[in-house]
Formats: structure tokens, C-alpha cells, sequence
């Protein structure tokens, strides 16, 4: 596990918020490294030097905690997609402002988005976070379409090229090190480089 500097943040003075965040972002890094079921809150407490116990006091539970990872990842998803729907922009250059603005959200200060443990959540929040994460979905095919339409997308199909995107997309939680050689950034840049561009229509629509 890295040497992150919220490993130390219960010994400093901050808010019940920021420590349950930090919680949050060390149980996402080792529920993607390791596996939801590999993973024990005695690692997680361990991680931050406090006792399971302590660690009740931000989390009611594993599967409760696997579900506030969803949720913090979706508001922030939410809230670039309402500030890019919200733009003048084409929908080409939507599409490029969200998955920027996704990318850096979760990536800036570490990975909160679960990969492959969707099926572990329990029912109730499972259906919970389906529907938002497929909202979203619906989101971003109807931008795709609106590309389309303006000419700034080619002809390609909607929710297929929305599944590539995303899944190309969801799976940087599982490899990116902040700590490593590249800058939020450069991922940001090249996933563009490689998905979105590949997306731009090759002739211009006339008015």
C-alpha cells in the first residue's frame, strides 16, 4: 500500500468528513487491488493505526462501506455531468470536458470507483446505485447522439461506443498509482488522444 498522506490523517485535527473520505479512498485502493472479499476492516483500520473499532465510528460495516464508495464516485460523476450539460458546447467537446473533469475528480486524490464488485452490494443498494450509474449512462449516449446530430461525432452507435468509453474509462482506478510517473493529466490526455478523438466526424456537416 502507498505512503499516502492521508495514512496519517487521524493524527491530525480534522473533521468527521475528511476522515471518512480518507477511509473511503484506502478501502476503494485495496478493494481494487485485492478483491472486495480479501479485504478485512482490520486492514483498513490497521492502514490508519486506529482500532476496528475506531473505524466504526466512519463506517457501519464493509458492505456499507463498499456502497458510500459507489456514492462518492457518482456525485462527483453527477456533478460533471451537470456542469457539462449545463455548457454550449458541442457534443463532441461534452464528451471530452467530462471524462476530463471524471478523470481528474478521481483521480486528484486517489481512486474511489470500485471495478468488477458491483454484484457484491447488497440488494437494496445495489438497485440504489444501478439506477444512478445508469442514468448516467443514458446521459452520455443521449450526448454522443447529440454529436451525431451536430456533426461533430461520426456515425457510430450510441450505447456501444457509450460502453467502450466507459469501461475504457472505469478501468483506470484498477492501474493508476498516483505516486507513479504519470500526472493526472497525461492520463486525462491520452485517454482523449486515444477514445474521443477517434470519435470526431471526418467531414462537416452543411448547414
Amino acid at each position: 500500500m502507498k505512503n499516502r498522506a492521508d495514512k496519517n490523517v487521524f493524527d491530525r485535527r480534522r473533521d468527521h468528513d475528511a476522515k471518512r473520505e480518507a477511509v473511503l479512498r484506502i478501502a476503494a485502493e485495496m478493494f481494487n487491488k485485492r478483491g472486495y472479499a480479501a479485504t478485512s476492516l482490520d486492514e483498513i483500520a490497521q492502514h490508519f493505526s486506529i482500532s476496528k473499532t475506531a473505524l466504526y465510528y466512519y463506517v457501519e460495516s464493509k458492505p456499507v462501506l463498499l456502497q458510500m464508495c459507489y456514492e462518492l464516485t457518482l456525485n462527483l460523476c453527477e456533478q460533471v455531468m451537470v456542469d457539462v450539460l449545463a455548457s454550449n458546447s458541442t457534443g463532441v467537446e461534452k464528451i471530452e470536458a467530462y471524462f476530463r473533469g471524471v478523470i481528474a475528480g478521481v483521480l486528484k486524490t486517489g481512486p474511489v470507483a470500485i471495478v468488477h464488485e458491483f454484484a457484491t452490494l447488497p440488494k437494496d443498494a445495489f438497485d440504489h446505485i444501478h439506477s444512478r450509474a445508469r442514468m448516467l449512462d443514458s446521459k452520455l449516449a443521449a450526448i454522443i447522439e447529440t454529436g451525431i446530430a451536430d456533426g461533430s461525432i461520426a456515425e457510430v452507435p450510441p450505447k456501444l461506443t457509450e460502453l467502450i468509453l466507459m469501461g475504457a474509462n472505469n478501468w483506470i482506478q484498477r492501474w493508476y498509482n498516483p505516486e507513479g510517473d504519470k500526472t493526472l493529466e497525461e492520463v486525462a490526455d491520452c485517454f482523449i488522444f486515444l477514445f474521443v478523438n477517434g470519435l470526431k466526424s471526418r467531414t462537416i456537416k452543411a448547414d
